[in-house]
């Protein structure tokens, strides 16, 4: 008995060790991850971040391009056409506005007209709009036009905004900057929120100011755009309207310093006021009672089209997996360029933004239909257009999917992998998902060159996940960096591109989309839609009332007769 005793417990000592030797070895469920290449990455990323491409603007020759070149990587990958009649392309409805003769605008005060000289004294915040007319509009000095709970700042409450132009300071507070820079994602300092909050007060339009304050910050040196750059890179929106009435012109422009000061009746008065507003002070806010403004902007719409790039992996299930990156840039950096100074009318070749995104999607999908193994859950590689316009097409995909979005489990967007700062990655979204968390903390320990973090935060509306998640109830992945200095500049050059980062970032995230596909649950979804579906037919919110069962319905009212 004793020799017995003894061999088995040298079987079962040799178990173990055999059983720790395949615990201690990486267990990976993506197929072909060492497919993805330095070599491939840098391929992609120099091509599309070239001189020759010329910044890949939306609607230039340039874009169009880039979504050629994808359409040809997707298909020498093994994909098969997603887009729309069999082809590899949607196509986004998108338009602009050009200026019928010389926008007007001019104000009253108690000490008479003063009549505002266009290209000098103010310019059109996002170029050409649609034709209105207001005449002796009542002004109201709003602050930043900020609610904020995190910093107890709300410069709103007991304005009467209702009717009245709304006179702006631009960005948020001078002390929220870190190390002398705003954060270019701040909810706060989006026109678009300024827009909303102003706009659900009543207001009717805006005049939005850069206060002296801001002056001196790297992204803004200039006391106003250049007026030329609305011809060159004009301001897109999607070419669509919704049913019904449609919304009045909301005018948005942009005043000087010195129009501004003009108004509140003082040289440097602009600058005092600023002063109080950023330590939250508003007794001395302006009463602009008998202020008014006029205003005539009279354009032209033009009508054209880009493209999305879609190419599909099909799985075993009609359900899907949304990879995501966007192609466009900001060309010469006429729109959207963090230092016009220096860098407007220089081609901004957009190397980390987004050609590192691009690339990283392209690996992600070739590598997974060259390997032969089918997935459980489809796939879906997605190039966007228009993202730097205003995730022009990632919002026209939401509301014409190519497939259901009803049948997404999740959406991984890419965008700006080449400059990780240490290699540190903080994965957004799983604070609104325990399911994409789950998968993005199991796949973690896989990668050591990276340092994973799961964010403790909704996703920001900074990329192209944002409609998916806040328009289509989609769960989402947004792999986010440090905000490097080189973004949105001239200096975006594939040369400086950190591509170490890009390579394990595109292993970690196949491996991520490979587990969400095998897993048979689905993913939950904590965010502003609250009615969504997901492909299970049943809320993807687990707060969410579930629908009622129409046999259900029936039974109570069966009468028996």
């Amino acid at each position: 008995m004793k020799p017995m005793r003894t061999l088995a417990a040298i079987s079962a000592l040799a178990a173990v060790s055999v059983l720790s030797l395949a615990q201690d070895k990486p267990v990976f469920m993506a197929p072909n991850l060492d497919t993805i290449t330095l070599v491939d990455i840098k391929k992609d990323v120099y091509f599309l971040a070239s001189d020759e491409m010329g910044g890949r603007e939306t609607l230039s020759e340039h874009a169009k391009v880039s979504a050629g070149y994808v359409r040809a990587r997707m298909q020498a990958a093994g994909l098969k056409p997603a887009g729309e009649n069999g082809t590899w392309y949607q196509e986004v409805g998108l338009r602009y506005n050009t200026w019928d003769g010389t926008p007007a605008l001019s104000f009253k005060t108690a000490s008479g007209e003063t009549k505002l000289e266009y290209g000098k004294d103010f310019v059109s915040t996002g170029g050409p709009g649609e034709s209105v007319e207001l005449a002796s509009t009542p002004l109201a000095f709003a602050g930043y036009a900020v609610k904020d709970d995190a910093h107890s700042y709300d410069d709103l409450s007991g304005l009467d905004l209702k009717g009245k132009i709304a006179v702006v300071l631009r960005y948020e507070p001078t002390p929220w900057r870190v190390g002398g820079r705003r954060n270019p994602f701040s909810r706060s300092a989006f026109l678009q929120t300024k827009q909303q909050l102003c706009q659900q007060a009543g207001a009717v339009g805006i005049l939005l100011v850069t206060g002296p304050e801001g002056m001196g910050a790297s992204d803004n040196r200039r006391d106003l755009q250049n007026p030329g750059a609305e011809d060159k890179s004009p301001a897109l929106e999607l070419d669509e309207k919704a049913a019904g009435e449609p919304e009045p012109a909301f005018p948005f422009l942009h005043l000087s310093i010195g129009a501004a000061d003009k108004l509140l009746g003082s040289e440097g008065a602009l600058k005092k006021l600023q002063q109080e507003f950023d330590q939250a002070d508003f007794k001395n806010r302006p009463d602009l009672k008998g202020a008014t403004a006029s205003l005539s902007l009279k354009s032209t719409a033009v009508r054209r089209t880009d493209s999305n790039v879609a190419g599909k992996l099909e799985g075993e299930t009609d359900e899907w997996i949304i990879f995501g990156a966007h192609h466009d840039h900001l060309g010469l950096g006429y729109f959207g360029s963090r230092d016009p100074d220096k860098g407007m009318g220089q081609v901004h070749n957009g190397a980390d933004d987004n050609a590192s995104g691009v690339a990283t999607v392209l690996e992600i999908a070739e590598a997974m239909a060259a390997s032969g193994k089918k997935p459980r859950r489809s796939m879906l590689f997605m190039t966007f257009t228009g993202e730097e316009k205003g995730l022009l097409g990632s919002a026209w995909y939401v509301q014409h999917p190519l497939v259901p979005n009803n049948k997404v489990v999740a959406m991984i967007n890419i965008d700006m992998l080449g400059r990780l700062k240490d290699n540190e990655i903080e994965m957004q979204g799983t604070a609104s998902s325990k399911f994409l968390r789950k998968h993005c903390e199991a796949a973690a320990p896989l990668f050591p060159e990276l340092k994973i973090k799961m964010s403790t935060r909704a996703p920001i509306p900074a990329s192209d996940h944002w409609p998916f998640f806040s328009e289509a109830g989609i769960p989402v992945i947004f792999p986010m960096g440090a905000i490097p200095a080189e973004m949105h500049t001239a200096l975006d050059d594939p040369e400086t591109i950190q591509y170490e980062g890009i390579l394990y970032g595109a292993r970690y995230l196949a491996e991520i989309g490979w587990r969400i596909s095998e897993d048979k649950d689905y993913a939950d979804y904590t965010g502003p839609v609250k009615n969504s579906i997901g492909p299970n037919g049943l809320p993807r919110d687990p707060t969410a009332p579930k629908p009622k069962d129409p046999n259900e319905e029936k039974e109570e009212g069966f009468s028996g007769n």
